[in-house]
């Protein structure tokens, strides 16, 4: 069962289970449109292209069962993720049957369907800190980055940030008119829409909120692009695993988004999900960014830690108004083995305000009141601010490619050590400076 296409999480969960006892898993498989014939960002043929992808993943699909039962015997139950636009299927494995799937031409990956949680931030409140961002009439965050400074040039129209959480209370005056789709889906995959939109929780929320939210009753602004569109996906809503992830990610291409925020988590490293972020970047042309964890110093969070994510810090203000990376904030240098195409790896790749971030949810009945708004910390709460300033440049720049809007935040990013110093596992490559990546990008 030892083969680089056969993810090593599978070890402990089939190394000693019965031969012919079933574990759900995701398989990634090659499509046969070249990834050069994705038309770009904003083209309106981008839809009718994936379309087309549906039916040719369909078709690799049935192949790949009918090669699979010729040569064992067996059936193989494979079902497609969504449209099929994305080449990803779900499958049934067992001990026996894991290495002949994985010996498929076809076969990019088998990864098994382990749960996923969302990574927690903290409720806290800050009433000095909610004082002055009254006066400054925008979030610490917002100043930091120097957000009113970019709204000169673009407040991100026209680009699509997905969200996938808690869900989204899509009705709160802060989000009026942003939240542009809404789907919900379960712990099997299904998708499920749902009227009005509504958040299981309080994170989904408050994260859209920071990604595209106008103002409070008070006039502070808390969105870093209010004019960008969201697409909010319900995927950590019950027992949630990797394929509700993954059936939102699908949702959020087909439905032509450009960002996808993620704020979660799996149970443990796996080691392929590098497969699935190199499709959705090189393929559809869609960036993931996604938060690097709240375990502390020496230890990332996955799918964050995939050398190919675009993984983000928390970035903490002490009272005298100096900025540092929150204790909370993971990061770390991964090595691995010979073999690996990318042996090294730091992690986080950027920073941004991730602490005392204010920003809207649900309304919450309290003794002395509704309350609509509240500050929590997280690197799920510096994640959107990222999310956002993406959002910003790519309206900017609808044709910057996205590893020349990658290289503009990483090589602008502000790091105390100086240049030699990064990237490092606590920094990154530095606090992003809007601004100097929007000019990067001329």
């Amino acid at each position: 069962m030892n083969t680089p296409k056969i993810s090593s999480a599978f070890f402990p969960a089939l190394g000693s289970s019965d031969p012919n006892c079933k574990q759900d898993a995701i398989v990634i498989y090659r499509t046969e449109r070249p990834p050069e014939e994705m038309p770009s960002r904003g083209d309106e043929r981008r839809f009718q292209v994936m379309q087309q992808n549906s039916q040719q993943n369909t078709d690799v699909v049935a192949r790949m069962a009918t090669n699979y039962q010729n040569a064992t015997g067996q059936s193989l139950h494979a079902t497609k993720v969504g449209s099929g636009a994305l080449p990803i299927a779900a499958v049934e494995v067992t001990r026996n049957t894991l290495a002949a799937l994985a010996e498929q031409p076809e076969i990019v990956a088998v990864i098994p369907n382990q749960k996923i949680k969302l990574i927690k931030p903290q409720q806290i409140e800050y009433s000095d800190l909610m004082a002055q961002e009254e006066k400054q009439k925008m979030t610490w965050g917002l100043q930091v980055l120097d957000i009113a400074k970019m709204w000169e040039t673009t407040k991100g129209k026209g680009v699509k940030v997905a969200v996938l959480d808690t869900g989204v209370y899509s009705d709160h005056p802060a989000l009026k008119d942003r939240v542009k789709d809404f789907i919900i889906v379960d712990p099997n995959g299904r998708r499920i829409t749902a009227t009005p939109y509504f958040d299981a929780g309080q994170h989904g929320t408050h994260v859209c909120g920071t990604v595209a939210g106008g103002k409070t009753d008070k006039g502070v602004s808390i969105g870093v692009a209010p004019e960008a569109d969201l697409l909010a996906g319900g995927v950590l809503i019950g027992d949630a695993t990797l394929q509700t992830l993954i059936e939102g990610m699908a949702w959020a291409i087909e439905k032509g988004a450009s960002v996808i925020n993620m704020s979660l988590g799996l149970t443990y490293y796996e080691p392929l999900f590098a497969e699935v972020f190199d499709m959705l970047i090189n393929q559809f042309d869609v960036l993931p960014v996604v938060a690097i964890g709240n375990e502390n110093h020496g230890n990332t969070s996955s799918p964050g830690s995939a050398h190919n994510a675009f993984s983000i810090g928390a970035l903490e203000k002490s009272p005298n108004d100096e900025l540092g990376i929150a204790f909370f904030s993971s990061g770390a240098s991964l090595v691995f083995p010979e073999d690996s195409p990318n042996k090294w790896v730091t992690k986080p790749d950027v920073s941004a305000p991730g602490t005392q971030v204010y920003s809207c949810i649900p309304p919450v009945q309290q003794p002395n009141g509704i309350y609509q708004y509240t500050y929590m910390d997280g690197t799920s709460m510096a994640t959107p601010h990222v999310a956002g300033v993406v959002a910003l440049l790519m309206s900017a720049y609808p044709k910057a490619p996205l590893s020349a809007i990658i290289q503009a935040l990483k090589e602008t990013a502000y790091h105390p050590g100086g240049e030699e110093m990064r990237p490092d596992n606590r920094w990154g490559w530095g606090r992003i400076q809007p601004v100097k990546a929007l000019e990067a990008l001329k």
